[in-house]
């Protein structure tokens, strides 16, 4: 899974094994945290967080524009961290 930086919570949509899901509660359990996710016909699974969030068959979808990892540009504190020190000044 990438999207790092992404706020997760209710609402936030993943794919998983090819079909969305989107989480609609998170649950503490004795073995950890545990999110339950419900699919496009409504139907009920529960996973644990860890997995959902290592596991290669999970892939967040992104609601809101912002950078990714996969953009083309770099973002802005990137490219200012490349600058030297007299351009930092000027900037």
């Amino acid at each position: 899974m990438s999207g790092a930086g992404a706020k997760l919570g209710v609402g936030t949509h993943f794919r998983l094994d090819g079909e969305t899901v989107e989480v609609v509660e998170f649950a503490s359990m004795a073995t950890g945290m545990e999110v339950i996710l419900k699919d496009g016909r409504d139907r009920l699974a529960r996973m644990s967080l860890r997995e959902l969030l290592t596991s290669d068959r999970a892939e967040l979808i992104h609601d809101k524009s912002g950078p990714s990892s996969a953009d083309d540009e770099d973002v802005a504190a990137v490219v200012l961290n490349r600058l030297t020190k007299e351009e930092k000044k000027v900037a």
